[in-house]
Protein backbone atom coordinates (compact mmCIF):
# COMPACT_ATOMS: atom_id res chain seq x y z
CA UNK A 1 0.00 0.00 0.00
CA UNK A 2 1.46 3.43 -1.21
CA UNK A 3 1.43 6.74 0.72
CA UNK A 4 -1.59 8.00 -1.01
CA UNK A 5 -3.48 4.74 -0.04
CA UNK A 6 -2.97 5.37 3.44
CA UNK A 7 -3.68 8.58 3.67
CA UNK A 8 -7.13 7.58 1.55
CA UNK A 9 -7.80 5.16 4.71
CA UNK A 10 -6.60 7.23 7.23
CA UNK A 11 -9.36 9.97 5.93
CA UNK A 12 -12.04 7.40 5.54
CA UNK A 13 -11.58 6.24 9.07
CA UNK A 14 -11.54 9.75 10.44
CA UNK A 15 -13.28 9.97 14.10
CA UNK A 16 -16.55 11.81 13.79
CA UNK A 17 -17.98 13.13 16.97
CA UNK A 18 -21.63 11.69 17.48
CA UNK A 19 -24.11 14.01 16.75
CA UNK A 20 -25.57 16.20 18.89
CA UNK A 21 -28.14 18.96 18.54
CA UNK A 22 -26.84 22.31 19.67
CA UNK A 23 -28.35 23.84 23.24
CA UNK A 24 -29.08 19.88 23.95
CA UNK A 25 -27.35 19.21 27.57
CA UNK A 26 -26.66 15.01 27.09
CA UNK A 27 -24.18 14.97 29.58
CA UNK A 28 -25.60 17.41 32.20
CA UNK A 29 -28.01 14.00 33.70
CA UNK A 30 -24.96 12.09 34.88
CA UNK A 31 -23.48 15.53 36.22
CA UNK A 32 -26.33 16.59 37.89
CA UNK A 33 -26.63 13.00 39.78
CA UNK A 34 -23.33 12.72 40.88
CA UNK A 35 -23.73 15.93 42.34
CA UNK A 36 -26.12 15.50 43.88
CA UNK A 37 -25.79 12.30 45.38
CA UNK A 38 -22.76 13.96 46.83
CA UNK A 39 -25.08 16.33 48.29
CA UNK A 40 -26.93 13.87 50.03
CA UNK A 41 -24.19 12.06 51.25
CA UNK A 42 -22.23 14.46 53.07
CA UNK A 43 -21.95 13.80 56.93
CA UNK A 44 -24.25 16.49 57.72
CA UNK A 45 -27.16 14.93 55.73
CA UNK A 46 -27.01 12.06 56.91
CA UNK A 47 -27.02 12.91 60.77
CA UNK A 48 -30.13 11.24 62.25
CA UNK A 49 -29.97 12.76 65.75
CA UNK A 50 -31.05 15.80 66.44
CA UNK A 51 -28.79 18.92 66.31
CA UNK A 52 -28.09 22.21 68.53
CA UNK A 53 -29.42 23.91 64.42
CA UNK A 54 -32.86 21.94 65.04
CA UNK A 55 -33.64 22.08 68.95
CA UNK A 56 -34.64 25.87 68.82
CA UNK A 57 -37.73 25.66 65.76
CA UNK A 58 -40.93 26.81 67.00
CA UNK A 59 -42.30 23.64 64.55
CA UNK A 60 -43.57 21.65 67.10
CA UNK A 61 -44.49 19.25 64.15
CA UNK A 62 -41.41 18.85 62.95
CA UNK A 63 -39.50 18.73 66.07
CA UNK A 64 -40.98 16.03 67.55
CA UNK A 65 -40.95 14.16 64.06
CA UNK A 66 -37.30 14.46 64.48
CA UNK A 67 -37.20 13.28 67.66
CA UNK A 68 -39.18 10.27 66.80
CA UNK A 69 -36.77 9.50 64.54
CA UNK A 70 -38.99 9.42 61.66
CA UNK A 71 -37.41 8.95 57.80
CA UNK A 72 -36.93 12.08 55.98
CA UNK A 73 -37.48 12.66 52.26
CA UNK A 74 -36.37 15.33 50.86
CA UNK A 75 -34.46 16.26 47.87
CA UNK A 76 -30.70 17.28 47.66
CA UNK A 77 -30.61 21.30 49.06
CA UNK A 78 -28.59 23.23 46.52
CA UNK A 79 -28.44 26.72 48.59
CA UNK A 80 -27.52 24.59 51.63
CA UNK A 81 -24.68 23.05 49.72
CA UNK A 82 -23.19 26.58 48.89
CA UNK A 83 -23.20 27.48 52.43
CA UNK A 84 -21.04 24.35 53.34
CA UNK A 85 -18.60 25.03 50.70
CA UNK A 86 -18.62 28.64 52.02
CA UNK A 87 -17.86 27.65 55.99
CA UNK A 88 -15.57 25.01 54.60
CA UNK A 89 -13.29 27.72 52.75
CA UNK A 90 -13.83 30.16 56.51
CA UNK A 91 -12.60 26.93 58.48
CA UNK A 92 -9.28 27.01 56.28
CA UNK A 93 -8.90 31.08 56.08
CA UNK A 94 -9.14 31.04 59.92
CA UNK A 95 -7.35 27.98 60.82
CA UNK A 96 -4.24 29.80 58.74
CA UNK A 97 -4.43 32.76 61.16
CA UNK A 98 -3.23 30.80 63.97
CA UNK A 99 -0.06 29.94 62.57
CA UNK A 100 0.27 33.32 60.22
CA UNK A 101 1.93 36.47 61.49
CA UNK A 102 -1.56 37.63 63.01
CA UNK A 103 -0.79 34.79 65.67
CA UNK A 104 -1.45 36.03 69.05
CA UNK A 105 1.05 35.65 71.67
CA UNK A 106 -1.29 35.65 74.60
CA UNK A 107 -2.95 32.18 72.86
CA UNK A 108 0.16 30.45 72.24
CA UNK A 109 -2.39 27.74 71.34
CA UNK A 110 -4.16 29.96 68.54
CA UNK A 111 -6.96 32.44 68.92
CA UNK A 112 -9.49 30.78 66.18
CA UNK A 113 -11.54 27.53 66.68
CA UNK A 114 -13.15 26.39 63.69
CA UNK A 115 -15.71 24.03 63.60
CA UNK A 116 -15.21 23.20 67.18
CA UNK A 117 -16.86 20.77 68.79
CA UNK A 118 -19.36 21.06 71.75
CA UNK A 119 -21.63 18.94 73.31
CA UNK A 120 -24.72 20.68 74.52
CA UNK A 121 -26.64 17.99 76.57
CA UNK A 122 -28.25 14.84 76.69
CA UNK A 123 -31.66 13.47 75.46
CA UNK A 124 -32.85 10.34 77.42
CA UNK A 125 -35.75 8.32 76.58
CA UNK A 126 -37.25 4.95 76.39
CA UNK A 127 -35.44 3.41 74.02
CA UNK A 128 -32.18 4.77 75.16
CA UNK A 129 -30.45 8.37 74.91
CA UNK A 130 -27.63 10.07 73.20
CA UNK A 131 -25.90 13.49 73.74
CA UNK A 132 -26.89 16.33 71.64
CA UNK A 133 -23.45 17.94 69.83
CA UNK A 134 -23.02 19.61 67.12
CA UNK A 135 -20.08 21.99 65.53
CA UNK A 136 -19.56 26.00 66.64
CA UNK A 137 -18.46 27.92 62.88
CA UNK A 138 -15.72 29.86 64.60
CA UNK A 139 -15.02 29.84 68.48
CA UNK A 140 -12.93 32.87 69.57
CA UNK A 141 -10.59 32.53 72.35
CA UNK A 142 -9.89 35.82 72.70
CA UNK A 143 -13.42 37.41 72.87
CA UNK A 144 -14.91 34.51 74.21
CA UNK A 145 -17.62 34.78 71.10
CA UNK A 146 -19.04 32.49 69.04
CA UNK A 147 -19.56 33.23 65.38
CA UNK A 148 -22.28 31.72 63.40
CA UNK A 149 -21.77 31.93 59.52
CA UNK A 150 -25.31 32.09 57.88
CA UNK A 151 -25.66 32.15 53.63
CA UNK A 152 -28.64 33.76 52.78
CA UNK A 153 -30.61 35.50 50.39
CA UNK A 154 -32.58 38.75 49.95
CA UNK A 155 -35.63 37.78 51.86
CA UNK A 156 -33.60 36.35 54.75
CA UNK A 157 -31.89 39.53 55.40
CA UNK A 158 -35.14 41.82 55.08
CA UNK A 159 -36.57 39.53 57.66
CA UNK A 160 -33.75 39.60 59.91
CA UNK A 161 -33.16 43.72 59.89
CA UNK A 162 -36.91 43.80 60.57
CA UNK A 163 -37.42 41.27 63.55
CA UNK A 164 -33.33 40.05 64.43
CA UNK A 165 -32.96 36.94 64.07
CA UNK A 166 -34.99 34.24 63.90
CA UNK A 167 -35.80 32.26 66.99
CA UNK A 168 -34.03 28.80 65.94
CA UNK A 169 -30.78 30.90 65.22
CA UNK A 170 -30.72 32.35 68.33
CA UNK A 171 -31.51 29.35 70.44
CA UNK A 172 -28.88 27.57 68.48
CA UNK A 173 -26.49 29.52 69.55
CA UNK A 174 -27.05 30.01 72.83
CA UNK A 175 -27.19 25.79 73.14
CA UNK A 176 -23.19 26.40 71.29
CA UNK A 177 -22.38 28.80 74.37
CA UNK A 178 -23.56 25.94 76.61
CA UNK A 179 -21.51 23.10 75.34
CA UNK A 180 -18.59 25.50 75.92
CA UNK A 181 -19.73 26.22 79.45
CA UNK A 182 -19.80 22.38 80.05
CA UNK A 183 -15.80 21.98 78.54
CA UNK A 184 -14.81 24.51 80.89
CA UNK A 185 -14.61 27.81 78.53
CA UNK A 186 -15.96 31.38 79.43
CA UNK A 187 -18.74 32.39 77.16
CA UNK A 188 -18.89 36.33 77.22
CA UNK A 189 -20.96 37.00 73.23
CA UNK A 190 -22.64 34.95 70.51
CA UNK A 191 -22.78 36.45 67.19
CA UNK A 192 -24.62 35.52 63.94
CA UNK A 193 -23.36 37.29 60.73
CA UNK A 194 -25.64 37.11 57.63
CA UNK A 195 -23.23 36.92 54.71
CA UNK A 196 -25.27 37.97 51.26
CA UNK A 197 -25.81 34.86 48.98
CA UNK A 198 -26.80 37.13 46.20
CA UNK A 199 -24.70 40.67 46.78
CA UNK A 200 -21.32 41.51 45.53
CA UNK A 201 -19.98 42.96 48.52
CA UNK A 202 -19.98 41.84 52.54
CA UNK A 203 -20.48 45.59 52.51
CA UNK A 204 -24.24 43.95 52.82
CA UNK A 205 -23.51 41.61 55.46
CA UNK A 206 -25.62 42.09 58.22
CA UNK A 207 -23.73 41.04 61.55
CA UNK A 208 -25.90 40.76 65.05
CA UNK A 209 -24.49 39.86 68.38
CA UNK A 210 -25.73 39.82 71.85
CA UNK A 211 -24.33 38.65 75.21
CA UNK A 212 -24.67 34.58 75.81
CA UNK A 213 -27.42 33.62 77.73
CA UNK A 214 -27.95 30.21 78.40
CA UNK A 215 -31.90 30.31 79.23
CA UNK A 216 -32.91 29.99 75.30
CA UNK A 217 -30.83 26.81 75.35
CA UNK A 218 -31.68 25.56 78.57
CA UNK A 219 -35.73 25.87 77.37
CA UNK A 220 -35.13 24.22 74.47
CA UNK A 221 -32.95 20.84 75.72
CA UNK A 222 -36.21 21.07 78.10
CA UNK A 223 -38.78 21.27 76.04
CA UNK A 224 -36.92 18.67 73.65
CA UNK A 225 -36.90 16.11 76.55
CA UNK A 226 -40.34 16.77 77.44
CA UNK A 227 -41.53 15.90 74.03
CA UNK A 228 -39.47 12.69 74.51
CA UNK A 229 -40.92 11.71 77.31
CA UNK A 230 -44.93 12.52 76.46
CA UNK A 231 -44.08 10.50 73.03
CA UNK A 232 -42.31 7.57 75.39
CA UNK A 233 -45.72 7.31 77.56
CA UNK A 234 -47.88 7.26 74.54
CA UNK A 235 -46.25 4.69 73.11
CA UNK A 236 -45.82 2.54 75.63
CA UNK A 237 -49.66 3.10 76.90
CA UNK A 238 -50.94 3.14 73.09
CA UNK A 239 -48.68 1.42 70.79
CA UNK A 240 -46.31 3.45 68.04
CA UNK A 241 -48.95 3.70 65.58
CA UNK A 242 -50.79 6.19 68.25
CA UNK A 243 -47.74 7.93 69.23
CA UNK A 244 -47.01 8.92 65.85
CA UNK A 245 -50.58 9.65 64.85
CA UNK A 246 -50.24 11.88 68.00
CA UNK A 247 -47.22 13.86 66.19
CA UNK A 248 -49.74 14.36 63.47
CA UNK A 249 -51.82 16.27 65.59
CA UNK A 250 -49.06 18.83 66.97
CA UNK A 251 -49.20 22.30 65.44
CA UNK A 252 -46.93 22.99 62.44
CA UNK A 253 -45.30 25.99 61.63
CA UNK A 254 -46.05 26.17 58.07
CA UNK A 255 -43.80 26.04 54.90
CA UNK A 256 -43.34 29.91 54.99
CA UNK A 257 -41.34 29.64 58.39
CA UNK A 258 -40.45 25.91 58.46
CA UNK A 259 -37.61 24.57 56.20
CA UNK A 260 -39.33 20.68 56.98
CA UNK A 261 -42.95 22.00 56.37
CA UNK A 262 -41.75 23.40 52.93
CA UNK A 263 -40.28 20.56 51.46
CA UNK A 264 -43.12 18.01 52.98
CA UNK A 265 -40.73 15.67 54.34
CA UNK A 266 -42.30 13.74 56.68
CA UNK A 267 -44.54 10.64 56.40
CA UNK A 268 -47.75 12.39 57.26
CA UNK A 269 -46.70 15.41 54.65
CA UNK A 270 -47.31 13.65 51.42
CA UNK A 271 -46.84 15.57 47.88
CA UNK A 272 -50.66 14.89 47.10
CA UNK A 273 -52.45 14.18 50.99
CA UNK A 274 -55.71 13.16 49.00
CA UNK A 275 -53.44 9.77 48.29
CA UNK A 276 -51.96 9.39 51.78
CA UNK A 277 -52.57 5.36 52.42
CA UNK A 278 -50.94 5.57 55.42
CA UNK A 279 -53.82 4.52 58.19
CA UNK A 280 -53.79 7.15 61.11
CA UNK A 281 -55.62 5.74 64.25
CA UNK A 282 -57.62 8.09 66.08
CA UNK A 283 -56.04 9.49 69.37
CA UNK A 284 -57.59 9.49 72.75
CA UNK A 285 -58.51 13.10 73.93
CA UNK A 286 -56.17 12.76 77.31
CA UNK A 287 -53.56 12.79 74.77
CA UNK A 288 -54.38 15.17 72.77
CA UNK A 289 -55.13 17.45 75.97
CA UNK A 290 -51.02 17.12 76.52
CA UNK A 291 -50.17 18.93 73.31
CA UNK A 292 -50.63 22.92 74.98
CA UNK A 293 -47.52 21.22 77.25
CA UNK A 294 -45.01 22.17 74.33
CA UNK A 295 -44.50 25.54 74.02
CA UNK A 296 -43.46 26.88 70.11
CA UNK A 297 -41.90 30.02 70.90
CA UNK A 298 -39.26 30.94 73.76
CA UNK A 299 -40.44 34.19 75.28
CA UNK A 300 -37.11 36.61 75.10
CA UNK A 301 -36.70 39.18 77.76
CA UNK A 302 -35.90 42.45 74.66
Amino acid sequence: MDVDQILAVAHATTFEPPSTPVGEATLWPEIRGLIEHGIANQPRELQKEIGPSELGTDCVHCLAAKLAGWPERRQPGWLPFIGTCVHERFEHMFEALNTGEQTDDSLPDGRWRTEHRVTVGRLQGLHGGYDVSGSIDLWDRKTCSTIDWKIVGNTTVTRVKAHGPSQQYRIQASLYGIGLENAGEQVLRNCIYFLPRNKTSLGDALPWETGFDSKPGRWALARAQLLVNLMDCIEQAAGVDVRDSWIRQLPAAGPDRCFACKGRVWPDMPALPEFDERPWPDVPGKWLDLIPLIEPEYKFAE
